[in-house]
């Protein structure tokens, strides 16, 4: 495959004339603009692959990792000259059983777990990915015709190079992960017309208050991040969602669906930090999330996970860190959680019990 250089310049290229261009975007202001690694190919070949089905399983979070894991590794490849149909997607359902083997039915001296079930994971789902890899669907001969790109084992194997968070209210920093081919993945919350939203529309997020007041039931969502866009002053994401290409579809005059799969979200609908895998050779830098000796979520997790960028995170990060070194080591977190993301894992439901802190 002839290398098309760098995802960031084809998307220079391409995206004065792709982008949801058939959306009627204003452009009255100059600093109006919109991105989407989905509308963008590079050598023919797309930057995200197909759309995945998650069927009826509760398993937004595993998919959304399998997603990010596969986009990334296909930008490497086209930034290599190398075929993106060659990566080899990582198995949702081996995730999502890891993270079932390591969540305990309690914790020592009658401690649960804190209340935000999503949350936990969330941040165990991508440990797991850097820590121990996650085998891929079907390992065949192309395991050996990749070696040489450095992101496959010799087992078929995938094993992300790091992990990190970027706050969810830094959206520069969100928007130049994304520019520069990296998918990330984010979550918020869904109400009852999650599924009917149509092409080219927002989708709004019920707020936190109007699902307390009406004692509805508090259910997240986990998506990939792949653009973003602003319009007159209002910020939003593309996301790419494991509903199949029915999910915000467009059709043709005769039904037929052009594109589907991708949705818009308002930024401030994020209800977790967005988490990245970093591409081969590629460090998490300071917000590397750490390591987890017990399942319980540990302060600096907690903080990378949940800490805006206007609560002077940097700050309480290094106050942690400074806490640790000075204890000798690892710190687990208080129970604190607010509870704002309930992944939508109801057999997963997480109550706190004899709490001790």
């Amino acid at each position: 495959m002839e290398n098309p250089g760098s995802v960031v310049a084809v998307m220079s290229t391409n995206q004065r004339n792709t982008g949801f261009s058939s959306c009627q975007h204003s452009s009255a202001l100059a600093l109006d603009f919109k991105f989407c690694l989905g509308e963008i190919e590079a050598g023919g070949k797309s930057l995200i692959g197909e759309v995945y089905d998650q069927g009826n399983e509760p398993l937004c979070v595993p998919f959304a990792y399998a997603k990010a894991a596969e986009i990334t590794e296909r930008v490497f490849l086209i930034n290599n000259g190398m075929d993106p149909e060659l990566v080899i997607p990582i198995d949702p359902f081996e995730l999502e059983r890891r993270f079932l083997d390591k969540r305990p039915d309690g914790g020592p001296s009658g401690v649960g777990l804190t209340k935000d079930a999503g949350l936990h994971k969330v941040l165990h789902m991508g440990l797991i990915l850097r820590s121990e890899g996650i085998q891929r669907i079907d390992v065949g001969p192309e395991v050996i015709q990749l070696e040489e790109s450095e992101i496959f084992n010799q087992d078929g194997t995938y094993i992300a190079a790091d992990v990190s968070s970027i706050p969810r209210d830094a959206f520069e920093n969100i928007c130049h992960a994304m520019a520069e081919g990296i998918p990330l993945v984010a979550t918020y919350l869904v109400g009852k017309a999650r599924g009917r939203v149509p092409y080219c529309k927002s989708y709004k997020s019920p707020s936190l208050r109007r699902i307390r007041d009406k004692k509805g039931k508090e259910i997240g969502h986990a998506v990939v991040l792949i653009g973003a866009g602003m319009q007159k002053g209002k910020l939003y994401f593309y996301f790419l969602n494991s509903w199949t290409k029915r999910f915000c579809a467009r059709r043709n005059k005769k039904g037929e669906i052009i594109r589907g799969g991708i949705g818009k979200i308002r930024e401030s609908d994020l209800t977790k930090n967005v988490i990245k895998l970093s591409p081969p050779h590629e460090a998490g830098g300071e917000r590397r999330l750490e390591d987890q000796p017990v399942f319980d979520i540990s302060n600096i997790n907690y903080v990378l996970m949940k800490g805006m960028e206007k609560q002077s995170t940097a700050q309480m990060l290094q106050r942690l860190r400074d806490r640790e070194a000075a204890n000798g080591g690892y710190i687990p977190a208080g129970h604190d959680d607010d509870g704002i993301f309930r992944d939508d894992e109801g057999v997963h439901k997480v109550v706190v019990t004899n709490v001790s802190t």
